[in-house]
């Protein structure tokens, strides 16, 4: 893959990872809107929920990474 298309591919998988975080965060604060509950709490959860995100990344990854070491999978 050429550099520009390497550079196209993650400036799209970019704003679609900006996207979906935006997102998770205003229905996030949606829902805690009905509750009332302190600003701590909310950092709580978005904290764990990155935190969760960040773990599912990594699982991703390595798998991909086990793939294509074991040959199921080609660049």
């Amino acid at each position: 893959m050429r550099p520009v298309h390497r550079t196209g591919m993650l400036l799209w998988r970019g704003g679609l990872l900006l996207l979906a975080v935006t997102a998770a965060v205003e229905i996030m604060r949606s829902l805690l809107r009905f509750v009332d509950v302190p600003g701590q709490v909310e950092f709580g959860v978005a904290f764990v929920l990155a935190g969760l995100a960040l773990v599912l990344v990594s699982l991703i990854m390595e798998r991909v990474k086990d793939a294509r070491s074991e040959g199921y999978l080609s660049e």
